[in-house]
């Protein structure tokens, strides 16, 4: 009779019950506010650099982050296909199960980290040639990526923890976290970046330093509500788990892992321009991923509403839920794209002084922001599409945007027109209105109800 209160008291929310909007709201403000602080710790770590070191240390952390940004988009896409299988789990009264999954999720992601900081190490220097990373930047370039690496590990388990904690409703824990994380990450970059005078190799320490710090504290709250006990013996691979979290997760994985190597390749067309253009996108990106938070936010919470809700066939709470994850959205990056029309150029003089990287960004940046306008819609469809076990069709998305789209209509803007970085700016716009497109044909169908996996 007590167990709905009980289970709040632990850190779980059933999002089954209750006002759609409101609950809607008040589970995806708090990964809201979690991505918010990741963006503007970027926009921190970005502009501190800019001050203390100039575009070329700009050039290297953009470049460096780009790389271990794919490692850890596919970490997190696949351990999204564990969160899925505990929120099925959850929405189905089967709260038993759950210890297993994340005892499977835990090991498989301790040994992927291990492959991923080795295979960094032995391929990270033919990998940064290969991008034709500026001179004028390869040497911190390299010291920033093998640095990073180094903490692959602390950020899977954290990532891992955060999808479970999210997937049982719980999302103000993870933000407490991260926010302390942040807070520590801007001291120790301002203090090794500026009076120890570490340069990139202080801004990529203070990365690593908390990252630990915020896994330790997702291990002591998952442990503290029963969720785990962390024991050696609970370390193990369910083999049937295992093969359902990776039937889930891997097109998961492959959708964000190749959309970041899209982006990768295309900085390697970006560099072609030379380091103030690989500076210039560098604090555009940030921009962009400040504008697309609140939305990437509400696709990580419809994925675990949606999830809660396919066991018990609650379909049209799903749609209401996606519909005003999109006005929220919308009403963000509206704000973002009004500004980037208005101010670009006082929005970019956040992360450098030097005339010539905000020039060449200012144009750039008033193109993506239509990009960014799309993304909105187009990531919250994607949160039900996922959150239904029906991630090979994101993953389809994901080459269609990506590849055929958004990299072919580089090469061909850049190679036969004139249109130089402000071509690529185009071929971003592209991109998430087709896979939007498709995405919106699938949930139009009525196939995502069919959930791909039984829990």
């Amino acid at each position: 009779m007590n167990e709905p209160k009980t289970e709040k008291a632990r850190g779980m929310n059933d999002l089954t019950v209750g006002n759609v909007a409101v609950k809607t709201i008040a589970f995806a403000i708090p990964i809201i506010v979690t991505n918010l602080l990741q963006a503007l710790y970027n926009i921190a770590d970005m502009a501190i650099i800019g001050r203390y070191i100039g575009s070329a240390g700009m050039s290297a952390v953009n470049i460096g982050g780009q790389v271990t940004m794919i490692i850890l988009v596919f970490a997190i896409g696949v351990s999204n296909g564990g969160g899925i299988i505990i929120g099925q789990l959850f929405g189905a009264g089967k709260k038993d199960k759950i210890p297993s999954v994340i005892g499977t999720m835990l090991s498989f992601f301790f040994l992927m980290g291990l492959f991923f900081i080795v295979l960094i190490l032995v391929l990270g220097v033919p990998i940064l040639k290969g991008l034709d990373t500026p001179p004028e930047a390869y040497e911190g370039t390299k010291t920033y990526l093998f640095i990073c690496i180094a903490g692959t590990i602390f950020i899977y388990f954290y990532n891992v923890l955060a999808a479970v904690l999210r997937s049982v409703g719980e999302s103000v824990r993870p933000m407490l976290f991260v926010l302390i994380t942040v807070i520590l990450n801007i001291g120790l970059d301002i203090l090794f970046v500026g009076p120890m005078h570490m340069g990139v190799a202080g801004a990529a320490l203070a990365t690593i330093l908390s990252q630990f710090i915020s896994m330790c504290m997702a291990v002591w709250y998952v442990k503290r509500i029963g969720l785990f006990d962390f024991r050696i013996g609970s370390f193990k691979i369910q083999k049937d788990t295992l093969k359902l979290m990776l039937k889930i997760g891997i097109p998961n994985g492959l959708q964000f892992g190749l959309t970041n190597i899209s982006f990768l390749l295309i900085m390697g067309f970006i560099n072609q321009y030379g380091v103030n253009a690989s500076a210039a996108t560098g604090a555009v990106t940030k921009i962009g991923t400040f504008a697309v938070l609140p939305a990437q936010a509400l696709m990580t919470a419809l994925i675990s509403f949606t999830a809660q809700h396919i066991p018990k066939q609650m379909f049209k709470r799903v749609l209401q839920s996606m519909l005003v994850a999109m006005v929220i959205s919308l009403c963000f990056t509206g704000l973002i794209f009004l500004l980037a029309h208005t101010i670009p150029d006082k929005m970019l003089g956040i992360f450098t002084t030097d005339p010539a990287v905000i020039q060449t960004g200012s144009d750039y940046l008033k193109i993506l922001t239509i990009s960014y306008m799309i993304e909105s819609v187009m990531f919250c469809m994607y949160g039900v599409i996922s959150g239904s076990g029906n991630t090979y069709y994101t993953f389809g998305c994901a080459i269609l945007s990506a590849f055929i789209v958004r990299l072919l209509f580089t090469w061909i803007f850049t190679s036969f027109t004139s249109m130089g970085l402000l071509g690529i700016g185009w071929a971003y716009v592209m991109a998430p209105a087709a896979s939007g497109m498709a995405a919106a044909i699938f949930l139009l169908t009525g196939k995502w109800k069919k959930s791909k996996m039984r829990v």
